[in-house]
C-alpha cells in the first residue's frame, strides 16, 4: 500500500506539514510519497490519500480545489484524509478554529471525497513573505505572526492515519481481497 500525500501551499508552510505527514507514515510502516499537488499526474496507482491546503480567507487554495474536483471519484473510492493549515488568529492561534474555514467548506470537501476526516491545523505566518493585499487581510483579521504549527499534533494525526490503514489493510488481507 502506498499513500499519496500532497498539499497546495502558497508560502511553503502547508507543504512542510504534508512532508512531515508522509515521513511519519513511512516511519509507522505505511509507505507514503509526498508529491507537490501541481506535479501529480495519474492518482489511480495509490491506495490511499492525504490531501491538504493552505487556507486563505477561509478557502482552500485553487490548486487543491482543482485536484479534489479532478480526482473526486478516485478519492471517494479509497481511504482519504483531508487537512488544512492556516489558523493564525487568537492568542495563541488554535488548530480547530471554527472561524478559520468558510461555513460548510469542510463538509462539502468530505462529502465530495468521502474522506474519513478533515483536520484543521494552526498555521505559520511570516508577514515578510506576504504581498500587500495579503498584509492588509492579515492585519484586518488580527492574525498573529509566528509559527503556530503543533508538530506533535501533526505526528499524532499521521499515526492515527497509519493505524487506520493498518487495520483496514489487515482486514482486507484476512478476507482474501487485495
Amino acid at each position: 500500500m502506498t499513500v499519496l500525500v500532497t498539499a497546495a501551499s502558497k508560502h511553503g508552510a502547508t507543504r512542510e506539514i504534508a512532508e512531515r505527514i508522509a515521513g511519519a507514515l513511512d516511519r509507522d510502516g505505511v509507505p507514503a510519497e509526498f508529491v507537490d499537488i501541481d506535479e501529480i499526474g495519474d492518482v489511480s496507482s495509490y491506495e490511499a490519500y492525504v490531501v491538504g491546503s493552505g487556507l486563505y480567507l477561509g478557502n482552500w487554495l485553487k490548486g487543491a480545489r482543482r485536484f479534489i474536483e479532478a480526482n473526486a471519484e478516485v478519492l471517494a473510492e479509497r481511504p482519504t484524509w483531508l487537512f488544512a493549515s492556516g489558523s493564525v488568529v487568537g492568542d495563541p492561534p488554535v488548530a480547530e478554529d471554527p472561524d478559520a474555514l468558510r461555513p460548510g467548506l469542510a463538509d462539502r470537501l468530505v462529502e465530495t471525497t468521502h474522506a474519513r476526516e478533515h483536520k484543521l491545523f494552526a498555521g505559520k505566518l511570516d508577514t515578510s513573505k506576504l504581498g500587500p493585499l495579503e498584509r492588509v487581510a492579515v492585519r484586518g483579521a488580527h492574525a498573529r505572526e509566528g509559527d503556530h504549527r503543533d508538530w506533535d499534533e501533526i505526528e499524532r494525526w499521521a499515526g492515527h492515519i497509519a493505524r487506520q490503514l493498518a487495520r483496514s489493510h489487515g482486514n482486507d488481507s484476512r478476507s482474501g481481497s487485495q
